[in-house]
């Protein structure tokens, strides 16, 4: 990052990626199992790089102090105190420049982390394409009061690492989070804004309808035909709205209950297997291999 309030020349480069455990050395302690989240108390602290930056992880940033330029996908953005700023994986960072006393704090949440935070929570998914337009919030005195609060009350969770219930009560303050988040939205006509339009209304009904069943269903044709509409405009929709295919959104929650029931049941990997409907127990270890890089029966031990 340059520490310098004055622009210089756009990065031509290619961007350079970063993970989240590249962060780990500057967490102070608040990460979670691993590298699923990570708390960085002060942005400023992060090494001074030129380059643009792809990030594999979400952000939530806090202003504290100063000021911050930077351009987020090729669009550029202003942060300056009381201004939290949300960004989604695989978005690059360039152009940053930050003011001599900047000061920010951010969480930063590998993907399968986050959607397995929101991916029950249907009632949010309107807004997340205002996220990803507007990824930038100013906000008033009561609303950063707010915001505060709910980062102070998952600092102190991430800090009590004998909790029996660490990961579940961490996720829990992360919904109220979010539900806070969306509800600033709703005050700026966020939700209204994009819920009316038809490309939106279709992709939510798409991921309500596969919330309900993607244990049984995993063909597109099938969510399309629910859906009245032909298989390549459905694949198409999800894709433009999403950046996903029907396929990976699939795939995506078939694996999050895969890991919820090694989690947090006692059934066998070939229960599982069949309460999911794959035709067998090998089939399904090779889906879940091909999509974390474990087997089912290695995930279970870590």
């Amino acid at each position: 990052m340059n520490n310098s309030a004055t622009p210089s020349a756009v990065c031509r480069h290619e961007p350079h990626s970063v993970a989240l455990q590249d962060m780990r050395p500057y967490a102070l302690g608040t990460e979670l199992l691993d590298d699923e989240l990570l708390i960085v108390e002060n942005l400023a602290s992060l090494p001074a790089d030129a380059q643009a930056v792809q990030t594999s992880f979400f952000t939530i940033g806090y202003c504290t102090a100063g000021k911050a330029d930077f351009m987020l996908n090729d669009r550029t953005f202003h942060v300056e105190p009381g201004d939290l700023f949300l960004a989604f994986a695989q978005r690059t960072f360039s152009e940053i420049h930050l003011s001599p006393d900047f000061a920010a704090q951010a969480i930063f949440q590998n993907i399968s982390f986050v959607q397995e935070t929101l991916m029950s929570m249907t009632q949010l998914w309107p807004y997340l394409l205002s996220l990803m337009e507007q990824p930038v919030l100013s906000l008033d005195e009561a609303e950063r009061e707010l915001v505060m609060a709910d980062y102070r009350a998952l600092h102190v969770r991430m800090l009590d690492h004998d909790h029996c219930f660490a990961r579940e009560v961490i996720k829990t303050c992360l919904q109220s989070f979010y539900f806070d988040v969306c509800q600033l939205l709703e005050r700026r006509g966020a939700r209204r804004d994009n819920f009316n339009t038809r490309t939106f209304n279709i992709f939510y009904r798409f991921m309500q309808l596969l919330s309900r069943n993607f244990g049984e269903q995993r063909s597109v044709n099938w969510y399309a035909d629910q859906l009245q509409l032909t298989p390549k405009y459905l694949s198409q929709l999800i894709k433009n709205v999403s950046g996903r295919t029907v396929g990976q959104w699939v795939s995506v929650l078939v694996v999050m209950e895969i890991k919820n029931l090694l989690r947090n049941t006692d059934l066998s990997i070939k229960e599982i297997s069949t309460g999911l409907n794959f035709p067998s127990q090998s089939l399904m270890g090779r889906y879940f291999k091909n999509y974390t890089g474990l087997s089912p029966l290695d995930y279970r031990r870590r």
